[in-house]
């Protein structure tokens, strides 16, 4: 019976080489690997064809799903080869960590984080400083994974590179901790009580993969007696796993969940490939950049593998590495600029490879339900993002939709909702992009269904109990429509109709107000039941209808504001609907408005904008209601927001009515030089809101509508001298040049 204990970097390319070299030349009938124990059962799927790296295997507390642990693995792992070793030579593969029933009930995280990945050691030990760094110090390197990739991951080295690990990992023992040393003492309790276990059981050849840096805690073993004391008495916690895609970009994390690896992309490319001097990797590195339409030639892939070669002669290292071949991209295809190399750490030394897992993984129910949609949708889990846009006649663009809506009311932001394009609410833009985050959230939401449908249904359900007012209601059913969830809806509206009846906030009417009219306008396209809509619609737009003159009076200048905008989405309601009865309502409480006399400047503008606007009032009305409010009689201040309300979104009135053009150029020109200069950032931010043709179509008008002569002939107040002044100051104002 023999036991070798073979000390990896989690994630090493040249460490997985180096095992299964010495694995063929061992032949173990048993392995035990550094993982957790309750992810055996998972270790039969890594052999399924489908099974495609990168992947982790997902550990978490079902009553609790936030609370988790991530194992991840790439093709170039060497934990992720000897378990493939073993599936093909059909030998036993054992986890031998500390049990995660035990591990993350000792922990007790908070219920929102997530815990790190526990089988990093030379993480645990960053607090103090990395081992590894000791021996690069003596080297002269003056980065630790720097020296570890030379000497173990890039060159290839006999079987006896293990027990050279081994002799320096207890050479740093005696004089390096790790900050947490309790739970490390657990940990490899746990690992040696595997070993004695695969000992009596009589396997005659037995093959340790566990981190470097416990190699001589598990060669050095004391005796069973005081492992079980450490172990003893360990709180509990029930624990499932699965597995799950991951990335490259989460393997190069160094905290949180990631495995901690730099550069994922540069080392599956030394997996794949025999790259001795780099020229493979530049050649990579030229078609990256050619891709994003940088020119590069061969001479410049001949003089960077030149560079990358001499700076390692330099340095005394036996091959180039990533930092000298970095140094060389920089140098001789980027000019020495390290921007461009930006590309090259995205593209190419992380990458954007994605996992995939097979088919009949277990999963949790609700999860297996969204993957079968979203597979019958032919919408792939990608980290990539991508724009999509749908089509809401069509059947299968609307089952998108839905999916799409439903997992962001579960919290679940796979798909970003960008706008609606077209006529009505037939088109639809997403960005979509899958994160190995969002597969926990799934979990999470578990609880409330074994179907999306189900779960979001319960989940607005839940919600709208403890909604106390009418905006909350409403922003949930702005989001319940569109996921055409019509049990919750009908709640909602139950919900909406109660708290309408108690509410007299406007503004709060408005938002309540506006997407029930989106839907009861395109309901043909959800497929909802309109005539519970429509009635609460009524009650409640009508009900708005009574507050707002009054709501208009007695507020600032920013309530004034948030009010004008509400009055314009409400407007566009109106006109949307087409409903003749509600609109002659909501004119005439515009007018009524425009005629209270304590109601903010700024909203009897805006009023007035809509009544000319729909021909509600007479053009001679308007004019003499511009008149009065740019008369002399009038503060500047009043003035100057009045004319803010009216001319919001209205350059093609000044550009095309000549009648109000003349009010507001005769008015600016009365303006005295004191007053001017104090309305100017009022008058600016009236006319930034207009596009740039906009703003150069009303400069020429200023250049040629109106001469100088006509402004003195109109008004014989103005000296020659002033007049002349007013046409590069609106210009200036306009940002025309």
């Amino acid at each position: 019976m023999s036991t070798h204990i073979l000390g990896i970097r989690h994630h090493g390319p040249g460490s997985a080489k180096h095992l299964l070299q010495v694995l063929n030349e061992l032949k173990p009938d048993i392995l035990l690997v550094e993982g957790p124990p309750e992810g055996e059962s998972m270790i039969q799927w890594i052999g399924h064809s489908d099974m495609k790296p990168p992947v982790a295997l997902l550990a978490y507390v079902p009553d609790q799903p936030s609370q988790a642990v991530f194992y991840p693995f790439a093709e170039f792992s060497p934990e992720w080869n000897a378990m493939k070793y073993g599936l093909k030579h059909k030998i036993p593969v054992r986890f031998i960590d500390m049990p995660l029933t035990h591990q993350l009930a000792k922990q007790e995280k908070p219920e929102t984080e997530l815990t790190t990945d526990v089988h990093d050691e030379e993480k645990n030990i960053e607090a103090y400083k990395n081992p590894i760094s000791y021996l690069a110090d003596i080297a002269g390197f003056d980065d630790a994974e720097v020296w570890w990739d030379h000497h173990f991951e890039l060159a290839q080295q006999p079987s006896e590179v293990f027990t050279a690990i081994a002799q320096a990992m207890n050479a740093l023992r005696q004089h390096a901790s790790s900050p947490d040393n309790q739970t490390e003492q657990i940990r490899e309790a746990f690992m040696r009580k595997a070993i004695r276990l695969a000992q009596r059981e009589m396997y005659a050849t037995i093959v340790v993969v566990c981190g470097a840096w416990h190699v001589p805690a598990l060669e050095q073993m004391p005796t069973q007696k005081e492992d079980d004391a450490i172990v003893k008495n360990l709180p509990k916690v029930k624990i499932e796993t699965t597995w799950i895609p991951w990335t490259n970009d989460r393997l190069s994390f160094e905290s949180g969940y990631g495995a901690g690896v730099h550069s994922p992309g540069w080392y599956s490319h030394q997996w794949n490939q025999h790259d001795e001097d780099g020229i493979k990797w530049l050649t990579h590195t030229a078609r990256v950049f050619r891709q994003n339409n940088i020119d590069i030639s061969s001479a410049h892939i001949i003089e960077a593998v030149r560079l990358a070669n001499s700076l390692a002669s330099i340095r005394n290292l036996t091959r180039p590495g990533l930092r000298e071949l970095n140094e060389a991209t920089q140098t001789v295809m980027c000019m020495g600029d390290d921007i461009l190399l930006q590309i090259i750490y995205r593209e190419l030394i992380v990458g954007k490879a994605m996992g995939e897992i097979p088919e009949g993984t277990p999963q949790v129910p609700l999860f297996a339900d969204f993957e079968k949609q979203a597979k019958s949708l032919r919408l792939k889990l990608s980290a990539e993002q991508k724009l999509i846009t749908l089509d809401l006649r069509e059947e299968n663009d609307l089952k998108k939709s839905i999916l799409l809506h439903r997992l962001n009311i579960l919290n679940i932001p796979w798909g970003e909702f960008m706008s609606s394009k077209g006529k009505g609410t037939f088109k639809e833009e997403w960005i979509i992009c899958w994160s190995p985050e969002l597969h926990i959230a799934l979990i999470e939401k578990a609880p409330w269904g074994n179907s999306v449908a189900m779960a979001s249904t319960q989940f607005i359900l839940s919600t709208a109990k403890d909604c106390k007012q009418l905006s909350d209601i409403s922003l949930l059913l702005q989001k319940a429509i569109p996921a055409e969830l019509h049990e919750g809806i009908q709640a909602l509206l139950i919900a909406m109709d109660s708290l309408a009846a108690s509410s007299n906030d406007t503004l709060e009417l408005m938002d309540a107000v506006i997407p029930l009219a989106q839907i009861s306008r395109y309901g043909n396209v959800r497929k909802t039941d309109l005539t519970t809509i429509e009635n609460i619609l009524h009650t409640l737009f009508y009900r708005m209808l009574a507050g707002l003159p009054l709501s208009a009076t007695g507020i600032d200048e920013e309530q004034a504001v948030a009010l004008a905008e509400k009055m314009n989405e409400v407007h566009k309601m109106v006109l949307l609907l087409e409903d003749q009865e509600m609109k002659q309502s909501w004119l005439e409480c515009i007018l009524n408005l425009c005629q209270i006399e304590q109601a903010a400047p700024m909203l009897q503008g805006y009023g007035h904008k809509i009544l000319f606007d729909t021909q509600f009032v007479t053009q001679d009305f308007t004019i003499n209601e511009f008149n009065k409010a740019l008369s002399v009689n009038q503060s500047p201040a009043y003035a100057v927001n009045w004319l803010e309300g009216f001319l919001k979104d209205a350059a093609s009135l000044l550009i095309l009515d000549d009648a109000i053009w003349h009010i507001v150029y005769d008015w600016v020109a009365s303006l005295n030089e004191t007053i001017f200069i104090e309305l100017t950032p009022l008058l600016r931010r009236t006319f930034s809101g207009y596009n740039v043709v906009e703003r150069q179509k009303i400069a020429e008008k200023v250049k040629h509508g109106k001469s100088v002569e006509k402004i003195v002939a109109a008004n014989t107040s103005l000296n020659h001298d002033r007049a002349k002044k007013i046409i590069p100051i609106i210009e200036k104002l306009l940002h025309i040049s």
